[in-house]
């Protein structure tokens, strides 16, 4: 497993959000300047820009089959990829919904929120993507950073910023089990077997978890985690590490044995966000210092 980079894409402002839509057709940033950009994941031409109207769209996702993306602050607006037409909202949320994704039969939209100002609004939430209409939802006790659902769509994992991890029931938003880490949770990912829960937060370690009871080991690391992405396989996780001073890079790390198979150059301090193409084929990792997007391929 060796990459190289093949393009740097400067995005005009502080960034927020990435995410890469599973049927390989696009890829999708957030920034600070209230816009949600589209490219062609294969060209990485700018196919559409679109205005959010809030400046803290952290929360972006693609429905399973690409034919929605959407982002916001407070509210998470879903636009057609086709037409690129606004169309549901997804409203209810007090304070910024800080990740949001999408079942993966589509037919749900699952989201997390907060920050540290009152009334507190601490939550995850579900919904149906077709009406808006909220669906339940389940408060927790600090901020949630962090969402993914389970590959067969049964379960829901949250992450919260004093290192919290639940498993809640996807049909209800009841608390399967909750288990505590040593630092705040960033990025969830499940394995794609679902064998595996992955954490990440700015700390030398990843947590692999046990969705089945919440048990976990820490695979360390010579650097920050921040952002994610698992291989196909489920064996590699892809890592950008993070820095608050000198640039860092992004690592390969092997999930069974903590090794590490490739790593790139330094690429900047912040990395915001971290995606696969479907076939493993490219890397996409949005940086906030530099703010770019940088795209990796895979060496021949």
């Amino acid at each position: 497993m060796r990459f190289h980079i093949r393009t740097r894409i400067p995005q005009p402002s502080s960034t927020n959000a990435l995410s890469a839509s599973l049927d390989g057709r696009f890829v999708a940033t957030t920034c600070f300047d209230q816009k949600l950009r589209v490219y062609d994941a294969r060209s990485l031409a700018l196919l559409k820009t679109l205005h959010l109207g809030t400046s803290f769209p952290h929360g972006l996702c693609f429905s399973p089959d690409g034919s929605l993306v959407g982002s916001g602050g407070k509210a998470i607006t879903l636009f057609d990829t086709t037409t690129w037409k606004k169309g549901v909202s997804l409203k209810g949320h007090r304070h910024e919904i800080q990740d949001a994704t999408f079942s993966p039969d589509g037919a749900r939209v699952y989201t997390g929120s907060g920050n540290n100002y009152t009334p507190a609004d601490w939550s995850v939430r579900s919904w149906d993507p077709s009406s808006g209409a909220e669906l339940w939802r389940w408060k927790g006790a600090s901020s949630v950073f962090a969402v993914a659902v389970s590959p067969d769509g049964a379960s829901v994992a949250a992450g919260d910023q004093d290192g919290r991890v639940m498993l809640l029931d996807a049909a209800t938003g009841a608390l399967r089990w909750q288990v505590k880490l040593a630092r705040w949770v960033y990025c969830l990912r499940f394995t794609p077997s679902g064998d595996a829960v992955v954490a990440s937060g700015d700390s030398d370690s990843l947590s692999v978890l046990d969705p089945s009871t919440g048990a976990h080991r820490e695979l360390p690391l010579h650097g920050m985690a921040r952002a994610f992405a698992i291989t196909r396989d489920g064996a590699t996780a892809v890592v950008g590490k993070t820095s608050y001073g000198e640039a860092q890079s992004a690592v390969a790390i092997d999930l069974a044995t903590g090794e590490t198979r490739w790593e790139s150059e330094a690429l900047g301090r912040l990395p915001q966000g971290l995606a696969l193409s479907p076939s493993d084929d490219a890397i996409f990792v949005l940086m906030n210092d530099p703010h770019e997007l940088v795209v990796f391929e895979r060496d021949a």
